[in-house]
């Protein structure tokens, strides 16, 4: 089964906004390391200042998407559990939700390649490799460690380059 991309921030445990590092800038107010809760986050994961967080210096949350890694690290890995309520969780859910970012971008990137006019060897080629991102049963963080330490992100990132000529190329006017 395919990875769902999509972001959903109600079936996630605030992954972002705990496992990443804020530096403070255009895009957060304030300098945030990882594996720490935001100040702005409120108990049960919500964000205290969702309305107006762009306003209040925060517009990098705005433009952030994990494209669906959050949620499936809180649903598919941990169950639904969430480190706000069992603190030993963060460390293990900040690495497993940057592994399942990678991952997630790898598979938005070989979506994206799929509306290329491919030859049909690379088309197959792309198949097989989105296969890879979705294996069965589903990712766990060890196999998510192992996927990123091998060679899977290489090939990808090789095949991907593989498909310039396939790329449309803006017209110059000139």
């Amino acid at each position: 089964m395919a990875l769902d991309l999509t972001a959903d921030c109600s079936r996630c445990a605030a992954l972002c906004c705990m496992a990443l590092p804020f530096d403070a800038g255009e895009s957060f107010a304030i300098d945030k390391p990882g594996g720490m809760g935001c100040p702005h986050l409120a108990r049960g994961g919500g964000c205290a200042i969702h309305a107006d967080k762009g306003a209040r210096g925060f517009p990098g949350c705005n433009r952030y998407t994990c494209h669906g890694a959050g949620p499936y690290v809180t649903e598919r890995m941990f169950g639904g559990q969430s480190w706000q309520d069992s603190p030993a969780l963060a460390a293990p859910m900040a690495a497993a939700f940057a592994d399942m970012a990678r991952i997630h971008e790898l598979a938005l990137l070989l979506d994206q390649a799929a509306r290329l006019p491919l030859p049909p060897e690379a088309a197959a080629e792309r198949a097989r490799l989105a296969a890879q991102l979705a294996p069965e049963p589903g990712w766990r963080p060890e196999s998510a460690r192992a996927f990123l330490a091998g060679d899977g992100p290489g090939a990808i990132r090789r095949f991907l380059q593989s498909l310039a000529p396939y790329v449309a190329r803006p017209v110059s006017e000139g």
